[in-house]
């Protein structure tokens, strides 16, 4: 019998080697989802219906891609509590979200030079002013939003969207989440509405002609996918793989052009 070369050897310890995060694997992710329809990332559903969506399977291949095989528990629920279940610990990581002042409170997100890394944001997203179509009292230049007297701007509970109109001196009226700013909208309870461009443009055509957009985008930034700071903090490997893969498979599913940060 032929004694392996040392080289066989090596390769062999490297096929049965664990993956890389191996002694930082988690054994259970729960993951908080929203509770509301967004487009093509999450499908509609109720209270106690598995999350469904694009997402739900970017972040099983995201972990997977890890080397790790954590029982995953997906939980849908509004975002106040989802980013609240965040700061408790209550939920490893909140799926989607758009980076404000208090999430870096709330949560650990990649970071770069001291704020959230979009080079490690896993899909591109943008936010635009909606009026109803034949809607002519509202305009809007990029700077200025002008309309009716004491006409209010429909947003969903999202502070990164409550912080841009704030800094526009607009009054609001928040709805329960996207869809119910939506329904709003097209009911003439708000006269416009900031609403997410990959969500209205994933809506049938009776919605779609409906509405007209209103240039240039109110916002455009990055979903990123937060995780609680104790969960973090304990599994930072597993935590870098996540991101980075997410960010990888989301770019990648959306064609975008800009690359992940790599290692």
């Amino acid at each position: 019998m032929i004694a392996p070369s040392l080289t066989t050897v090596g390769l062999l310890l490297a096929l049965l080697a664990p993956p890389a995060v191996a002694n930082g694997c988690p054994s259970q992710l729960r993951i908080g989802v929203v509770d509301y329809e967004l487009r093509p990332l999450v499908l509609a559903g109720g209270r106690g219906v598995a999350p469904q969506g694009r997402l739900i399977d970017w972040v099983r291949q995201a972990v997977s891609r890890s080397g790790c095989s954590p029982t995953l528990s997906f939980e849908r629920m509004p975002i106040r509590r989802g980013r609240v279940e965040l700061e408790r610990g209550s939920i490893d990581i909140w799926a989607v979200a758009l980076v404000d002042g208090s999430l870096h409170e709330q949560g650990a997100l990649p970071m770069a030079r001291g704020q959230s890394d979009a080079m490690l944001g896993f899909y591109r997203a943008s936010y635009s002013l909606y009026v109803l179509t034949g809607e002519t009292r509202v305009s809007w230049d990029g700077d200025i939003l002008s309309g009716p007297a004491e006409f209010s701007v429909g947003i969903a509970p999202v502070q990164a969207l409550a912080e841009v109109s704030r800094d526009k001196g607009w009054t609001v009226d928040r709805a329960p989440d996207t869809p119910g700013a939506l329904a709003k909208l097209l009911s003439g309870r708000h006269l416009v509405a900031i609403l997410p461009d990959p969500a209205i443009a994933a809506q049938l055509p009776e919605v779609t002609q409906k509405l007209r957009r209103l240039s240039p985008p109110v916002l455009t930034t990055w979903y990123h996918s937060p995780a609680s700071k104790p969960f973090a903090a304990h599994y930072p490997d597993f935590m870098h793989s996540y991101w980075l893969e997410l960010c990888r498979i989301g770019r990648a599913e959306q064609r975008e052009g800009l690359p992940c940060r790599e290692p």
